[in-house]
């Protein structure tokens, strides 16, 4: 309508006639939907059960691949890896390359959760991911004051604790699903709860076939509920 006017401006008009009349040229093609990219946060088990199990060596170049993919083929997104043992900490892929879970004990799935939820915030214009590959229940947490807790079997409060951290992370606009790699009852139970409160999806892939599992549902998360 815009360009008709303005096309037809300097035309002379019949007394109250007042009708806009459109060509073919007068239409332009104009994208309105706001295209944004996605922030993933992978949150890797480093508890010493996954060497034991021996489904470390998957997680690690799981990891290693979907940063390698994303940085790669999707530039607009942002990735970020984040550990977790008896405490969580952010893996660049050098580190994660070289790092050994032989001695650490403990599995802080809150502490990663709140460094997931830091890193989300920084990136709050795009699509949040977060996706989760652990092999057992939360056995540690932060302390008011920053100090890890851990005790096995798992501590109510620990629950607590890693429920509060996973609501918090689902109010910010996130999903979390999770790749379990154990068929343990009370991991089931407990990431079933936890993907409920986060509106997320549970998966129990077979090791040698987790990083099929991750990269499929990145690509289909990093689309988002804004595309559905």
């Amino acid at each position: 309508m815009k360009n008709a006017v303005l096309r037809t401006a300097h035309e002379p008009t019949r007394e109250h006639d007042r009708r806009v009349r459109i060509a073919v040229e007068d239409f332009e093609v104009v994208e309105t939907e706001r295209r944004t990219g996605a922030a993933v946060a992978l949150l890797v088990d480093l508890s010493y059960s996954m060497a034991l199990r021996g489904t470390w060596g998957a997680a690690k170049s799981t990891a290693m691949a979907l940063h390698s993919l994303v940085t790669t083929r999707f530039p607009q997104d942002a990735i970020e890896i984040i550990g977790f043992a008896s405490t969580a900490q952010v893996l660049k892929p050098s580190t994660l390359a070289e790092l050994s879970v032989d001695t650490l004990q403990g599995t802080n799935l809150q502490h990663g959760l709140m460094l997931a939820r830091r890193f989300l915030a920084r990136h709050h214009d795009a699509e949040p991911v977060v996706l989760v590959v652990t092999d057992g229940e939360p056995t540690a947490h932060l302390e008011d004051d920053g100090t890890p807790f851990f005790c096995w079997p798992p501590m109510p409060e620990t629950i607590a604790r890693t429920v509060a951290e996973v609501e918090r992370v689902a109010r910010s606009g996130a999903t979390v699903n999770v790749f379990a790699l154990d068929p343990d009852p009370g991991l089931v139970h407990f990431v079933h709860d936890l993907t409920e409160r986060a509106g997320g999806r549970v998966f129990t892939p077979d090791s040698d076939r987790l990083g099929e599992f991750v990269v499929a549902d990145y690509l289909r998360s990093r689309r988002g509920r804004r595309s559905r």
